[in-house]
């Protein structure tokens, strides 16, 4: 995989998130109409979180960083993925910061915000956060958000009355969103995306291409099969039924989660599409015990088995913000001189 002009054999990364230290507890960022900052206060101590969860990247010897999700409130049980949810409709042009319950026991605890006009962009929604990995490493960084696509089933349209022209517009917003972070020195970017397990619509690939039109960046896709609190949402092996999506999408590097289901969707890889890079998830992120070194050493053995070594990316099944620090860093160490192990021998 080439990265920043330099072919990397098995390159390493990460999903998105990270826990928080103890001492940074909030919401960090305001909605459109508020301050880009809570306050200073909370900018200070998220900057400071932010420069641990990179260091701990690079000590780790991954080639691209991820943000470490810090802004998430990762210290409130059930609440987690609240940012998920609301941090990118709340920061959009024609959707209110309310709305009726989400659908299901799962999702009523989070609202639907309520589109009530078309969809725009009005100001940067992760300017702070590339601000701060760019203060905070000089190494390749992603920031992680749910698509287009993913976010028009989550939304309470009012407006279009057709959600697949919703999601167009809504990647039109995110495209100027992308173009303005590329500007401020982003060089990738990760798309979390729960829809393509359930319907493989081509449309969801129309989506991104509208949203990565003219964005000079790594594109990463995602394909999340539910963490929550290490719970499971899609148990059915789907591979196989996404693999045409894989092949149309944009996106440079498709990651999936192959660890905690026993890697038992790795054979159906020999179909991979030859142009992308498998992103491969060797770290369990639904089990609170470290994986050993040998133990992730095997399941990179296993990938190179379907995948050459400039087209296997490592990284953890899913984010890892539901651990403890201890145990999260401990993975990603170990992720870290399972490649290492494996480099040497190629």
């Amino acid at each position: 995989m080439e990265i920043r002009g330099e072919e990397v054999l098995l390159p390493i990364s990460a999903v998105s998130a990270f826990p928080r230290p103890h001492w940074l507890q909030g919401r960090v960022f305001g909605s459109r109409e508020e301050p880009y900052y809570r306050s200073h206060n909370l900018r200070v101590t998220y900057e400071d979180a932010v420069a641990l969860c990179a260091a701990e990247q690079e000590k780790a010897g991954l080639d691209v960083l991820t943000d470490g999700a810090q802004y998430y409130e990762w210290e409130a049980p059930g609440f987690q993925l609240e940012p998920i949810f609301h941090f990118i409709p709340e920061m959009l042009g024609g959707i209110t910061p309310y709305g009726p319950p989400g659908d299901g026991v799962k999702y009523a605890p989070f609202y639907k915000g309520i589109v009530h006009d078309k969809v725009t962009w009005k100001r940067s929604i992760f300017e702070g956060v590339v601000y701060a990995m760019k203060r905070a490493t000089d190494k390749p960084f992603k920031v992680a958000m749910l698509g287009p696509a993913q976010q028009s089933v989550i939304l309470d349209d009012q407006h279009y009355g057709d959600q697949i022209e919703m999601a167009f517009d809504i990647a039109r917003a995110l495209n100027q969103e992308l173009k303005f972070l590329v500007g401020q020195g982003l060089e990738a970017v990760q798309l979390i995306d729960v829809l393509p397990p359930y319907f493989q619509d081509g449309w969801q690939i129309e989506a991104q291409n509208i949203m990565f039109d003219g964005v000079d960046a790594i594109k990463f896709w995602h394909i999340c099969y539910g963490s929550v609190d290490g719970q499971r949402d899609v148990f059915e092996d789907k591979a196989a039924e996404m693999m045409p999506l894989f092949g149309q999408s944009p996106c440079d590097v498709i990651h999936m989660e192959f660890t905690s289901k026993g890697l038992l969707e790795l054979s159906t890889m020999a179909k991979f599409p030859t142009n992308k890079v498998l992103g491969m998830g060797v770290v369990d992120a639904k089990n609170v015990m470290v994986d050993t070194v040998d133990d992730i050493a095997g399941r990179i053995r296993r990938g190179l088995e379907f995948l050459p070594p400039d087209r296997l990316l490592i990284a953890p099944d899913c984010g890892l913000g539901y651990f403890s620090r201890t145990v999260a860093y401990g993975k990603l160490r170990n992720m870290g001189a399972a490649v290492e192990q494996v480099r040497a021998t190629l």
